[in-house]
């Protein structure tokens, strides 16, 4: 018994470390928090320490999305979302409130909100799974305390990309999974293919002879026309695999586009 007590410790310190936190409670899919953030403090090397929060994500089951909203700061707020599974291996960080990543590849930044739009903070998605533990982080570095009011809830991804057959028109999907891959059956497509996409995300579109073809033509927004045959599979993909977005203009969304015109 006595040797279980120290095995269950050692696993808790382990965790407190990874996470930088203590859990402080449980955000449940379908529900928010309220959750009040210190200031972030300098550090004697003159970074920042963060205040940080951590919870423990219930309930999952499919695509979630997680998001935190400043109340406090609103528009001066930097804050950041770290994902972790239950091994305390980082899923997805948030990087701005249009795109996240692998890793933080930026520092937070303080965008302010556009027009009337609704500020969305910042948010990430993932693909729970039942049974499967996850944590979330919240880091505020801002040099004063926020009050954010965290948020999980499941959603509907964009259907496109399932392997389905594109010959003509258009089509609008979006990345909005860490190592996502859209896929279309190209096989049966004649003309021009079109990609057009502005966003963060280092996006291409791959035209395979085959699905074994080691030298896929690639299409980016520099490179964004081209003739559709011999192609017979096209993915729709992150170059990295290591961005993600959402279903929203200037985010994860992009739009393919089949026609007759040739390329200029």
């Amino acid at each position: 018994m006595e040797k279980g007590i120290t095995l269950a410790l050692a696993l808790a310190g382990c965790g407190e470390l990874q996470l930088g936190a203590p859990v402080s409670g449980e955000l449940r899919v379908g529900e928010s928090v309220s959750v009040e953030l210190p200031p972030a403090e300098e550090r004697p090397d003159g970074t920042l320490r963060p205040g940080v929060k951590v919870y423990r994500l219930v309930g999952g089951d499919g695509p979630v999305r997680v998001g935190a909203v400043s109340a406090q700061l609103e528009g001066r707020a930097r804050l950041r979302l770290t994902l972790y599974d239950g091994n305390y291996v980082v899923q997805g960080v948030s990087v701005a409130r249009n795109h996240f990543a692998l890793g933080p590849e930026l520092a937070p930044l303080g965008l302010e909100t556009l027009g009337l739009t609704p500020d969305p903070g910042i948010r990430l998605n993932f693909k729970a799974q039942a049974g499967k533990a996850y944590y979330l982080k919240v880091e505020n570095f801002a040099p004063a305390g926020d009050t954010v009011s965290l948020y999980a809830e499941d959603f509907t991804p964009n259907p496109r990309g399932q392997g389905e057959a594109f010959s003509s028109g258009t089509v609008t999907g979006a990345i909005e999974f860490l190592g996502e891959f859209d896929r279309y059956d190209v096989a049966s497509a004649t003309g021009y293919l079109r990609l057009s996409y502005s966003g963060p995300l280092d996006l291409v579109a791959l035209l395979y002879g085959s699905p074994s073809d080691p030298t896929p033509l690639a299409l980016d927004s520099v490179y964004a026309c081209a003739p559709i045959s011999p192609a017979t599979l096209l993915v729709v993909r992150d170059r990295g695999l290591a961005r993600a977005g959402f279903d929203e203009e200037g985010s994860g969304r992009y739009t393919l586009e089949l026609s007759n015109t040739p390329c200029p």
